[in-house]
């Protein structure tokens, strides 16, 4: 009888502990991801083959799915199947502890990061750092984020590798308000571009980067080749048209573009020696004439063509003058009247990789049709489609390029005003600021004498400099290969370094052959001192190549500085001085004085403000890559844009989708910017409560494990939450289930009781 006590005191406290669990469970009804638990009841030690009771062997929880419920909170999410996500919470000591939990009622905190409602940051594969120079695509140097200026959205695409999730999005400034049309007195015949035709060269560009950019995201590790732009050249024969009514014309992709003769009346008495109106007299008035209107008129048909979207037409020279085609030809663009008049026009795509074809070019005069032809020999370039990085890099620069333009001067013949009674002094004056290099390099004053003409000011330019600090490098120059051999010893090994890829950056003019033969010559000397043959033997492999060009300031410390040639060409355009950056990464102050012979005044001389600008639409282009690396150490994820420094404005549109990738929409472009990760364990039921719906790892449970994009874990539904997984009608039927069974087991108590005082009565 006194065993039956104690065995009902075991069974009240185990009903008692059953009571408080269920109790547990009700109080948690509405609390977001709980799992309810249930209470493990064993018989205790037997004695005689009678038991002694009950006890708990464990409370444990019961870790099926919950029911789902959507919110429309952006950061709200729910887990649908197994895994836990993952916060850390940082204690005051600057150690975090890990916790694991199915409550996704998520935020945005203080610090930008998203946490969970205690604060506890949730962890993840958080985008990494940008790199401005490798992961942004700027011509503005002042700009390496998207700001409000950026109105024009390209393309904006999330690409998923193997190991690493990449967002690709490029804008533009509002490039349909900068541009300015191509003043046709200066560039007729020279890629001449009205601004509608600008615009619309940058849409079928844009169209093209976009298609790269989804064919990556279609095949993100495939092979990667860069993309060729076609060049070709139409040649017609000059012999037919020469009246009004005529005509020249050319056909591409199936369109004939053709133009009017355009009669011209002219006091020139150069452009021709031979007899074109077939009078029997070379050279007559009515043959200057004749000759002016066919320039006129290949000028126009080659505006005509630079109209066509991705197209662009010049009128050019063949090497060797033959008006014919073979495979060793080269073409110069030229606006030279007796240059032009020869009748051959090169066609360019703009459009790296895309093809057009010429299939008829003609003169015709009444019912006479000439038949021109179109080169189809190896000194036509043809377009090479690319692939994957590589095609998309060619499309991204073409499109950059349309987009800026290059920065041209243009100084007229009355701007530059020669004077008539001998030769004048020009010196430029210019400081270049480099955006890949991301500095200024400041050049020194450049004096030409004596010059009388814009043909002689354009030959002094392009040969890349004067006297003072700049010296050029040549092969057969050993006494300046001797002195930069002196610049160079004297540096450390990092200058020695920096000196040798300056040195490779000036070979940018030559042929992949002669950049290899450099290059290689070059990496041979610089492994050791430079002997004044090395330096030869390099420049020698280089075929002649203008080399870099030195500033001496500080012999202990050379820096090379690239020559003119390397950020301008000056060309004359039909009878103007244009100086044209090469590339559009470069921004350029100018200034030139002239010193007048005969009056020895000296005029400050601007570049001509109706005529100058830009090749391009004068806007500006910004491409900016962002990269979650799935294989890096997980932890908490920003989400403020700003912080990430993607945009100047902090916020976007959050959203989450099934395979726990973050992103934020703003103005249109979609940015990856933290991914989720699911915790798997192999045991869950021996994971530890410890309050605020969060859960700790143990020995029982082992180590978290987790799966690149969580696909062998739960979906992710946003917007949503996973209820409380307590049930409330069963809980009560449990209430009153423990109930019963206490109030019984206290029943043997009182019963054992009152046997006891029976017992105790008989001794009486």
């Amino acid at each position: 009888m006194i065993g039956a006590l104690w065995t009902g005191i075991s069974g009240l406290a185990s009903q008692q502990t059953a009571l408080d669990n269920e109790a547990h469970n009700i109080a948690n009804v509405n609390t977001v991801g709980y799992k309810a638990s249930r209470i493990s009841f064993a018989d205790q030690m037997y004695q005689d083959k009678i038991g002694k009771g009950s006890k708990i062997l464990d409370a444990e929880k019961l870790y099926v799915q919950g029911s789902l419920k959507l919110t429309g909170v952006s950061y709200d999410m729910a887990l649908n199947g197994r895994g836990f996500f993952t916060v850390t919470n940082q204690t005051a000591r600057g150690t975090a502890e890990t916790y694991y939990t199915r409550a996704g009622n998520f935020r945005m905190g203080d610090n930008g990061r998203l946490q969970d409602a205690a604060g506890n940051e949730v962890q993840g594969w958080a985008m990494s750092p940008i790199d401005q120079v490798k992961d942004v695509s700027s011509t503005n140097p002042n700009v390496n984020v998207f700001s409000g200026d950026y109105k024009k959205l390209l393309s904006s695409k999330i690409i998923k590798h193997s190991t690493y999730i990449e967002t690709i999005t490029a804008k533009a400034t509002d490039y349909a308000e900068t541009a300015r049309a191509d003043s046709e007195l200066i560039f007729s015949g020279y890629g001449l571009k009205s601004a509608s035709a600008k615009v619309n060269d940058i849409e079928e560009l844009v169209k093209n980067y976009s298609t790269w950019l989804q064919r990556l995201k279609d095949t993100p590790d495939g092979s990667s080749a860069t993309s060729v732009a076609q060049t070709t050249q139409v040649n017609f024969k000059g012999t037919a048209f020469k009246k009004e009514g005529d005509q020249i014309y050319v056909f591409i992709d199936g369109n004939k573009y053709s133009q009017n003769f355009i009669p011209v009346t002219t006091n020139l008495t150069n452009l021709t020696i031979k007899d074109l109106d077939g009078d029997g007299t070379a050279g007559t008035p009515k043959d200057q004439n004749l000759a002016a209107s066919r320039i006129a008129t290949y000028k126009a048909l080659a505006n005509k063509i630079s109209e066509i979207p991705g197209l662009v037409a010049y009128n050019v020279l063949d090497s060797d003058l033959t008006n014919g085609f073979d495979n060793k030809d080269t073409f110069a663009k030229t606006t030279s009247d007796i240059n032009v008049l020869h009748g051959m026009l090169e066609i360019k795509s703009l459009i790296p990789g895309k093809q057009f074809k010429v299939t008829e070019v003609a003169e015709m005069s009444g019912s006479t049709l000439i038949q021109g032809e179109h080169n189809q020999t190896a000194s036509a370039t043809k377009a090479l489609e690319g692939a994957g990085i590589g095609a998309l890099e060619t499309a991204r620069d073409a499109l950059a390029k349309a987009i800026t333009g290059n920065q041209r001067n243009v100084y007229t013949p009355k701007d530059l005003n020669f004077d008539s009674a001998g030769g004048d002094d020009f010196t430029f004056d210019f400081t270049v600021y480099d955006k890949e290099l991301r500095k200024t390099i400041g050049i020194p004053p450049i004096t030409f004498t004596n010059m009388s003409s814009i043909d002689e000011i354009v030959a002094a330019l392009n040969k890349g400099g004067g006297t003072g600090k700049l010296a050029t490098i040549a092969a057969a120059a050993p006494a300046a290969a001797a002195a930069y051999d002196n610049e160079i010893t004297a540096g450390t090994a990092a200058e020695k370094t920096a000196a040798k890829a300056a040195y490779l950056a000036a070979f940018g003019t030559g042929t992949p052959t002669e950049i290899t033969a450099a290059e290689t010559a070059y990496a041979a000397a610089i492994t050791g001192p430079i002997s004044p043959t090395e330096l030869v033997a390099a420049s020698a492999a280089s075929a002649g190549i203008v080399t870099a060009a030195i500033t001496a300031s500080n012999t202990a410390n050379p820096t090379l500085e690239k020559s003119f040639k390397t950020y301008f060409t000056a060309t004359n355009v039909n009878g103007n001085l244009v100086i044209e950056t090469n590339d559009q990464n470069y921004d350029v102050e100018f200034s030139s004085t002239l010193k007048d012979k005969t009056t020895a005044n000296v005029t400050i001389i601007d570049k001509n403000s109706d005529y100058s600008g830009r090749k391009g639409a004068g806007a500006e282009f910004i491409e900016i890559k962002t990269k979650i690396d799935q294989t890096s150490s997980k932890n908490g994820m920003q989400l403020r844009l700003d912080t990430l420094k993607i945009s100047d404005a902090a916020f976007g549109e959050f959203r989450v989708d099934s395979s726990g990738l973050i992103t934020m929409k703003q103005d249109g472009a979609v940015f990856a910017i933290g991914q989720v990760a699911i915790a798997l364990f192999n045991n869950v039921r021996a994971l530890e409560p410890s309050g605020d719906n969060l859960l700790k790892k143990t020995t029982l449970s082992g180590e978290p494990v987790y799966n690149l994009n969580n696909e062998k874990s739960s979906n992710i539904q946003g917007k949503t939450l996973e209820l409380s997984t307590a049930d409330l009608s069963e809980s009560l039927v449990n209430l009153m289930v423990f109930q019963r069974a206490f109030e019984a087991n206290a029943k043997s108590i009182t019963t054992s009781d009152q046997l006891l005082n029976t017992l105790i009565n008989l001794k009486r």
